[in-house]
């Protein structure tokens, strides 16, 4: 079964069934937090959009509480990072990420 795609492997559900239950409730609460800030904002008019933006900040909040969890991190640091991108909106952490990305790429 090592030729088996990962969507037919039952181990796949399960692990991501266990990633949910430990990360969905932060990236829900990104979700949430990123879409009332839009609405505050009053930048985007366009409801698609805005259910992209809040649908990416629940995303990356998912991906950061999975990753810490890899690399030996509390659980609780989704939250944070959900209240973060919440606030301050993924373009804003994608600026971040940017600035941080070429100053390690320069440093090298």
């Amino acid at each position: 079964m090592p030729n088996m795609p990962p969507e037919k492997d039952p181990t796949f559900w399960v692990m991501l069934a266990a990633s949910l239950r430990d990360h969905g409730l932060a990236a829900a609460l990104a979700a949430v937090l990123s879409y009332l800030r839009i609405l505050y904002d009053e930048k985007e008019h366009r409801w698609d959009r805005r259910l992209i933006e809040a649908a990416l900040g629940g995303v990356l909040t998912f991906l950061v509480g999975m990753g810490a969890e890899k690399f030996g991190m509390g659980g609780g640091l989704s939250y944070a990072v959900a209240g973060s991108v919440g606030f301050l909106g993924v373009d804003q952490v994608r600026k971040w990420a940017s600035a941080w990305g070429s100053r390690k790429v320069d440093a090298l």
